[in-house]
């Protein structure tokens, strides 16, 4: 379950279906479902399915939290706790 948003922005998106400039028109639908997951989800297991989320416990300075990719360069990150996620947001993910 989702319980806080790093952004506002990104809230409104979620709750209200609020398009922002800082998401993409291109990743809006896939956005949507990603957060849907991650709101339904009751344990880490509902966040692996399906295999395309990529979920993954972050290391180094993002130690603590954990991603879901929405496509090849965005990722959602947030901090997992169990069963909530909390301070999520949308991160433009890059490569090294």
């Amino acid at each position: 379950m989702i319980v806080s948003f790093r952004d506002a922005w990104l809230e409104k998106f979620f709750v209200d279906g609020i398009a922002h400039k800082g998401i993409p028109n291109t990743i809006e639908s896939a956005l949507a479902r990603k957060l849907d997951i991650i709101d339904a989800a009751v344990d880490e297991s509902d966040l692996r399915v399906p295999p395309g989320n990529r979920f993954e416990r972050l290391q180094g300075k993002l130690e603590g939290k954990c991603s879901i990719r929405v496509n090849k360069q965005y990722r959602l990150i947030f901090e997992w706790d169990g069963d909530k996620a909390h301070n999520i947001y949308l991160d433009p993910h890059t490569y090294r």
